[in-house]
């Protein structure tokens, strides 16, 4: 009994790891097909770049483009602290299409 216990302990605590252990994605890998990520979450890898923010309604928003060879557009509603050219990895959910109150967007990662 005490082994099976053991064995059940150790697949539950690598079942709740298992997330964390996922491999971070290019802005190149997701936009090879977009379609594929659409409403899931996502970590991804590049660099920063047209870092700006902007106050909303909801509060201040950052935006910026994280790029490899390509680019995707992240949409921070945190509003982390971020500086054009930096290495950055993020973590959100990726939409193909973003609708915001001025501009809409193709391929973006919101961060809430």
């Amino acid at each position: 009994m005490i082994r099976f216990s053991t064995l059940a302990a150790a697949s539950l605590c690598l079942a709740v790891a298992a997330p964390a252990l996922a491999a971070s994605l290019t802005p190149s890998t997701i936009l090879t097909n977009p379609s594929a990520y659409e409403g899931k979450p996502v970590t991804v890898v590049g660099k920063i770049g047209h870092f700006q923010t902007k106050k909303t309604l909801m509060g201040t928003v950052a935006a910026f483009q994280l790029c490899d060879a390509k680019c995707v557009v992240v949409i921070d509603e945190t509003n982390a602290s971020r500086h054009d050219g930096d290495q950055a990895t993020v973590s959100g959910t990726f939409q193909t299409k973003f609708k915001g109150p001025a501009r809409s967007f193709d391929n973006v990662v919101v961060i809430k």
